[in-house]
């Protein structure tokens, strides 16, 4: 396995030096696209994985050749992502996993979402006014960094579907984090994102990621000797040494030590670690375009906003006869967008706090009713709706949250066991902040800041022990029982619009992967619909004729979907040329 990756890197060494330009920051995109579109990255086999690097890829594919299962090659890719994508996940995160084992025919929801620690407060990202922190900074806040959920995740998942041994998993990246590798230009254009972002609050990641203020050089290996010091005690203990023990006692030092600077925050106990819990859900799924559309339930609300804008969608559209070049088709999925957004912005919470009435959401009735308003809303902006058999709105309506720094993982393996796992740090390298060489998140940011609106909680407040929602949304796909596509993307609030396209593109248009993960997006925001200014493949029809009641607007969208789909001679994989992924394929 190792001589495969060491010969990796020095296929990798000419690309890797190539200059990293600068890329503007925004509150919708702090993790953007890569400059220039390289080939999209396809792979066709009995086997295939495809992640958001290419050493990733590698070594995951290396994990399924020696016999390992997808979760196996999961474990492997996201230890390592890890290392080399510290910007978008790690081991100090969070995810969602969706496992489907061929042999049982059992579909299973894994939630590894970051909690909220017992001390949190409902106003903990308020100024002393009562004022929502900006935005900007309360991702630095160590009020913002939830209990990670991630490894808790990959160790439960392993636990029932691994076949290789724990350590072994873990052993590539233990190699690249204290040999070194050489950064990508994707890496080097975060770390100066993030610099312009604000790190002044992080001495660690200064240390690591900017020494003498600048990023590390292209043409040097990269190490991390403290992540490689949390990996080896990982692969020693297992992953339940993240929260009981020696490493889960150095986590609560580093997080605590920050309360010296920032006296609101009222830090960690020992049992925010040592009670975490993997939960395992219902998958929520809907009969849509022929096929069984199953995702990731709440506390993701992109679950429910994928399938309610496909629901919408085929309302309002004859998508049986429609086709990519057809403007009407586009503009009506970014209606739909917007108005499942309505939606799951205003529901969607922890269910801890109650039910959350996604079937409800779901119902056919519902949905034309839904369709209907949307049709004579006249560019009026979308409102929540009441579901049936609720007869009141119980909640204050909060403004629209983000969430970027994300990384998806899609394998399937020769038993035909799939994984579809998104994963996330939050905002581009978290909160800044490192323990064990570990990026730590921020994703309680994800929380409505203000508890209440209107004189009305909000669905999604801050309380102890809660899952902030998310929109991440790993998602397969069956037709007649049998799964026939897998997928998941990275793009914060705009997860399932990206992937309300790429599933038209597969499930209606019947385009290829490398197609359908390569095609332009559209992402409603606001009163704008933004449109991707350079898409890989280029927009099938002048951007003119997408006019309606929205201004439109011109940008970078940053997608990252990783897409399997089942072919007569086994299955193809796609990554998105929008980032650095790459499927890799066995035989």
């Amino acid at each position: 396995m190792l001589p495969q990756l060491k010969a990796l890197l020095l296929a990798l060494s000419l690309w890797s030096i190539l200059p990293a330009a600068a890329t503007p920051i925004s509150r919708d995109d702090p993790e953007s696209t890569d400059p220039g579109h390289k080939g999209i990255s396809s792979a066709s086999g009995s086997a295939v994985v495809v992640t958001a690097n290419p050493l990733a890829s590698e070594a995951a594919l290396a994990a399924l050749s020696d016999g390992g299962s997808a979760i196996d090659a999961l474990i492997t890719a996201q230890a390592l992502l890890a290392v080399v994508e510290p910007q978008s996940s790690g081991l100090a995160g969070g995810g969602f996993l969706l496992h489907w084992d061929a042999k049982q025919r059992h579909l299973s929801v894994l939630d590894g979402r970051e909690v909220a620690p017992e001390r949190s407060r409902p106003g903990d990202l308020l100024d002393a006014a009562g004022n929502p922190l900006p935005w900007r900074q309360a991702t630095s806040q160590a009020n913002a960094i939830g209990i990670p959920g991630t490894m808790a995740l990959l160790w439960e998942a392993h636990q029932n579907h691994g076949r290789l041994s724990w350590a072994q998993t873990l052993q590539p990246a233990i190699h690249l984090a204290s040999a070194g590798f050489l950064p990508s230009p994707r890496l080097l254009r975060s770390i100066r994102l993030a610099q312009r972002f604000g790190v002044a609050h992080s001495p660690a990641f200064q240390a690591l990621y900017l020494p003498g203020g600048q990023p590390p050089a292209a043409d040097q290996p990269f190490r991390n000797p403290a992540l490689a010091r949390t990996l080896r005690l990982l692969a020693r203990r297992g992953g339940s040494a993240f929260y009981q023990g020696p490493l889960a006692q150095q986590i609560l030092e580093g997080v605590n030590a920050l309360q010296a600077s920032e006296p609101n925050f009222r830090g960690w106990s020992s049992a925010d670690l040592s009670s975490y819990a993997v939960i395992r859900r219902t998958p929520l799924c809907s009969q849509q375009l022929q096929h069984r559309i199953c995702t990731m339930p709440p506390p993701s609300s992109g679950g429910l906003a994928l399938l309610q804008t496909l629901a919408l969608l085929n309302q309002n559209t004859d998508l049986a006869s429609s086709s990519v070049d057809e403007p009407q088709v586009w503009r009506e999925l970014a209606r739909a967008q917007a108005w499942a957004d309505a939606d799951r912005l205003y529901w969607v919470h922890d269910p801890i706090n109650g039910a959350v009435p996604s079937p409800a959401l779901l119902d056919p009735a519902y949905i034309a009713s839904r369709a209907r308003a949307m049709q004579r809303a006249n560019g009026l902006r979308p409102t929540p709706g009441l579901p049936p058999g609720i007869d009141r709105y119980p909640y204050g309506r909060p403004d629209r949250g983000i969430e970027q720094g994300t990384s998806q993982i899609t394998i399937v393996d020769l038993g035909g066991n799939i994984a579809s796992y998104t994963s996330s740090v939050e905002t581009i390298f978290g909160s800044r902040h490192l323990v064990g060489g570990m990026v730590m998140n921020n994703q309680l940011t994800d929380f409505a800041f203000k508890p209440s609106l209107g004189g009305k909680p909000v669905a999604n407040r801050r309380l102890p022990g809660r899952r902030p929602m998310s929109s991440m949304a790993p998602t397969l796909v069956f037709r007649n029982g049998e799964a026939v596509l897998a997928l998941g993307s990275p793009g914060g609030r705009s997860i399932p619009h990206l992937l309300s396209r790429v599933l038209l593109a597969s499930l209606v248009w019947n385009e290829p992967p490398a197609r359908a993960v390569a095609l332009p997006h559209l992402s409603r925001r606001g009163k704008a619909l933004v449109l991707e200014s350079d898409p890989p493949l280029p927009w099938p029809f002048p951007l003119e004729q997408l006019k309606s009641e929205a201004s439109l607007r011109r940008q970078d969208i940053g997608s990252g979907t990783a897409l399997l789909q089942k072919v007569d001679t086994g299955w193809q994989g796609a990554a998105d040329p929008r980032r650095e992924g790459t499927a890799l394929a066995l035989p």
